[in-house]
């Protein structure tokens, strides 16, 4: 990615591999649920996931990568998450 979003106020769209998305950060993070796919900020990175735990303060959050791996990310490191969906329109 070119620019960070991590800041952004309006959706906007990422190219993850050959796939488009739709990224909307004005979705609150509370109602962010399980099944969610986010593009998740830590640090200087950005990834696409899968949320697969309810977020919680201080607690670890689980994620499913769309390769199908499991990984967990401090609450606390996570500098922002937003609500993605494919561009279907690509």
């Amino acid at each position: 990615m070119t620019q960070d979003g991590r800041t952004a106020t309006q959706p906007y769209r990422v190219r993850v591999g050959g796939t488009w998305y739709w990224v909307d950060p004005t979705v609150p993070r509370q109602d962010l649920e399980p099944g969610d796919m986010v593009l998740i900020y830590c640090g200087a990175e950005a990834a696409l996931a899968i949320l697969q735990s309810p977020l919680a303060q201080g607690e670890a959050v689980s994620f499913r990568s769309p390769q199908g791996e499991t990984f967990q990310v401090a609450a606390a490191e996570i500098a922002a998450l937003h609500l993605a969906a494919v561009d279907e329109v690509q």
